[in-house]
């Protein structure tokens, strides 16, 4: 019993660390993509795309080294972690085009139920897979 809770406790933790290195993510990228489409007038498209590129490869980082404290080898687990995002990428497009293509819920609602949804389903496939080491 006493084991059961202490590793509830520590994928608790875990989970935690995830939001915060999620909500720093969506910081940075919001920084950015004001950055290259107010002050260096890149294209709107072309500046979301170069900021979810960069806040990938910083999410991977922080989650790598604190979220998770990972041993795995990048070789492995950086692939990995680039399938589990695109992944998240693929199911927002899912949740926003049913929402309100097909079910006509209000666009900010449809992203309310994908920002809850999907880093939860994200945290689930690193947690076992991404950042999992063969021990």
């Amino acid at each position: 019993m006493r084991l059961k809770k202490y590793r509830k406790a520590k994928l608790t933790k875990k989970f935690i660390r995830y939001a915060i290195v999620g909500a720093i993510g969506t910081a940075i990228y919001l920084f950015i993509l004001t950055l290259l489409i107010e002050f260096l007038r890149y294209d709107p498209v072309i500046s979301s795309t170069l900021a979810f590129i960069i806040i990938v490869i910083i999410s991977y980082i922080l989650n790598y080294k604190w979220t998770f404290r990972a041993k795995s080898r990048h070789r492995i687990s950086f692939p990995r972690y680039l399938t589990v995002s695109f992944i998240g990428l693929l199911l927002n497009t899912i949740i926003m085009f049913l929402a309100v293509n097909v079910f006509s819920i209000w666009y900010g609602l449809a992203q309310v139920i994908a920002i809850v949804l999907i880093p939860i389903s994200n945290f689930i496939l690193n947690f076992y897979w991404s950042f999992k080491s063969k021990n």
